[in-house]
């Protein structure tokens, strides 16, 4: 995934694998290294961790629609997986709002029973309680955040209230299906890149193919914080983010950790 944005000194590379095997094993399914070039010759500048970027990156974009599209009163987090995203997911969410109660569900509970309490010394973040059904955690919510690898729809379309935004993290595969297709019927769907999410996303390619929703019913989250279109409208709309992961995000998040690896002094010096 390479990407250069106008004006920046570094131009990012980020080479993802995915071994669903992994799992087995006790290792990541997914791993990335990011290599930042420079961006006047060509010369190679620094070797990052790709997974750790991605998941701040792809929590930071999350965390802009919790911002800018959930109600201001929320104060109940669901979420749906004990990973790495989720992790991030609930630093992102209790940096934006104040979240005094948080649900969470995985299908192996002793991982979700590792991710709350790892995520509970987190600053910002209350104690979180681990549920045994995903829709008793989305009933409860004011926003729903599912990082899973799902084929199937984490939680039923009646658990989602009205009011509730709702960020999809984990399906980055036409195959991957986190969101209910039909909730995209009754919310307000935005999208970190139209053109990705449209070739990507499972829960789009549903709706899509069953005749749901048109590129019209979409819009990209850079316009509503470019002031372009307009973001939630009422208090008992339900607002959706669907988030496939841009190049983009990665050049940006390279160059911040970049700045302040150096202003921190930190970082292992190594010739090629």
């Amino acid at each position: 995934m390479p990407a250069h944005i106008k004006d920046s000194p570094i131009v990012s590379v980020k080479t993802v694998t995915m071994v669903p095997t992994n799992k087995v094993a006790s290792l990541p399914i997914v791993q990335s290294v990011v290599i930042a070039f420079d961006a006047s010759t060509g010369s190679p500048v620094a070797l990052l961790d790709g997974s750790r970027l991605t998941a701040i990156r792809t929590a930071a974009g999350g965390g802009v629609s919790v911002d800018l599209l959930s109600r201001q009163d929320s104060t109940a987090l669901a979420v749906m997986g004990s990973g790495t995203q989720a992790k991030a997911g609930i630093e992102a969410v209790c940096s934006v709002r104040n979240i005094s109660k948080i649900q969470v569900f995985s299908p192996t509970q002793e991982n979700a029973e590792k991710l709350a309490e790892e995520a509970s010394r987190t600053r910002r973040c209350p104690s979180i309680e681990v549920v045994a059904d995903p829709d008793t955690a989305v009933r409860n919510a004011d926003i729903v955040w599912t990082a899973t690898d799902s084929a199937e729809p984490t939680f039923s379309r009646e658990s989602l209230k009205h009011g509730t935004h709702a960020v999809g993290i984990g399906s980055f595969r036409p195959s991957m299906i986190e969101i209910e297709p039909s909730l995209f019927t009754s919310a307000s769907i935005f999208v970190d890149q139209l053109d990705a999410c449209w070739a990507e996303a499972g829960e789009v390619i549903a709706a899509r193919s069953q005749g749901l929703i048109s590129p019209n019913d979409v819009e990209e989250l850079g316009n509503v914080i470019l002031g372009r279109t307009q973001g939630r409208t009422s208090s008992d709309e339900i607002t959706i983010f669907k988030s496939v992961g841009i190049a983009a995000q990665d050049a940006v998040a390279t160059q911040l950790a970049l700045s302040a690896a150096k202003e921190l002094g930190v970082g292992t010096q190594a010739s090629l």
